[in-house]
């Protein structure tokens, strides 16, 4: 790779492992990287980056953007700013103003971002177009939910309207809640609502995990596609309806034309990613959700070759891109732990042995945290790891012989 002005800073706001992926994307192409979080995270035990605490974003808005500007007012060139956590997009969007006089963002109007945060106004700003959605509803005390229970095609899944008042009042691990049955929905329901959380009901799209596909895109300001990634889970934790724990870089020409159509329809700009479902039922790709920011496995597209970060550097300090949409497939991410954990959880249901999940973690692939050449993060998380499976021993050897 040539070599590039690094004159331009970067601010990664959020460690954790997103977070990670971005700094280790940057930093190795020379690019001097800073970092915030409100807690200590993984990332900040990289060797790539200089991370500090700050405020929390949505508890202390303006403290937090009163550091931010005091970073920005002591560096000469504006740095570049990439945020990872939905904790950070709300407040750095409502003062996107006043912060483009110290950052360099690219990121969508204020309120798009709304928008796309709050998940029913998700779901009906993507009505607008004719990409596929499940049956949705909005849940709160002004809903009739005995009147939505007799309409709701079930299996169905019940998630926070906003997911940062969901995992405050409700879970920070667990996305939501699966309902099978009228009773079970409206019992659920009131529940959520009691601890005054709002949230919605969406139809369970049909089919294993391995039909969940991720399209993530980089659109520069003047709505240019820079770059596009495509990936397909392979295991998620919990499953079912959590995170990708194991996922892999593959190119499907429907997917990839079906995320840019909807991303150019609400006329998108910076990095996002959509969640879509092949429904099993009819065959067609439903949208689940879409993100304003960078995703957990955002790494694996730059050990395929197509490096998000930096190209979100290079756009925005104006040097020289060439763009390419091409990628390489099949590698894997890996989150170790939680697709241990994972396993253990298909096992029990038997749709998965260990033979079959250690033949399937095999072949080119990165790792959420383990790096040769940064291997501090991997050995912080050691000792998570073990609290996360909650393995005794016998257990394990009992798996493994």
């Amino acid at each position: 790779m040539k070599m590039i002005d690094k004159q331009n800073s970067a601010l990664v706001l959020g460690m954790f492992e997103t977070g990670l992926g971005v700094i280790r994307s940057l930093a190795r192409n020379g690019i001097k990287v800073y970092g915030f979080d409100f807690k200590k995270d993984i990332a900040f035990y990289s060797r790539y980056v200089k991370a500090r605490k700050c405020p929390h974003p949505l508890e202390e808005e303006q403290e937090f953007i009163n550091q931010l500007i005091e970073f920005g007012k002591r560096k000469k060139h504006k740095p570049v700013l990439f945020i990872t956590s939905d904790d950070f997009l709300i407040a750095v969007s409502r003062n996107i103003t006043l912060l483009e006089n110290y950052f360099l963002i690219n990121m969508p109007n204020n309120s798009l971002i709304e928008s796309i945060a709050d998940k029913y106004q998700q779901y009906k700003l993507v009505q607008k177009t004719d990409i596929n959605l499940p049956q949705t509803f909005i849940i709160n005390e002004k809903t009739h939910i005995t009147q939505i229970a007799e309409t709701l095609n079930y299996p169905a899944f019940i998630k926070g309207l906003d997911v940062n008042s969901w995992r405050s009042k409700i879970s920070g691990s667990v996305k939501g809640f699966e309902v099978n049955s009228k009773n079970d929905f409206v019992s659920k329901s009131n529940e959520i609502v009691e601890k005054g959380v709002n949230c919605i009901v969406q139809e369970i799209v049909q089919g294993p995990d391995t039909n969940h596909y991720k399209f993530c895109a980089y659109f520069s300001a003047n709505g240019k596609m820079l770059n596009a990634f495509t990936l397909q889970k392979i295991r998620q934790n919990p499953i079912r309806f959590g995170v990708g724990s194991m996922v892999e870089s593959i190119y499907n020409k429907e997917l990839f034309a079906l995320g840019e159509k909807l991303f150019r329809s609400i006329n998108y700009v910076g990095v996002g990613s959509a969640e879509f479902k092949l429904d099993e039922k009819d065959g067609k790709f439903k949208l689940i959700e879409i993100n304003a920011r960078y995703w957990q496995q955002n790494i694996l597209p730059t050990a395929c070759g197509m490096n998000f970060p930096l190209t979100n550097y290079l756009d925005l300090t104006q040097k020289k891109i060439e763009v390419s949409l091409d990628f390489n497939n099949g590698i894997k991410w890996i989150n170790i732990y939680m697709d241990f954990d994972s396993f253990l959880k298909y096992r029990k249901i038997k749709e998965l042995s260990f033979k079959q999940w250690f033949k399937s973690i095999k072949g080119k692939k990165v790792f959420s945290d383990w790096s040769w050449d940064d291997p501090l993060p991997a050995l912080y998380e050691i000792k998570f790891g073990w609290t996360l499976i909650k393995l005794p021993f016998s257990l394990i050897k009992r798996v493994l012989f």
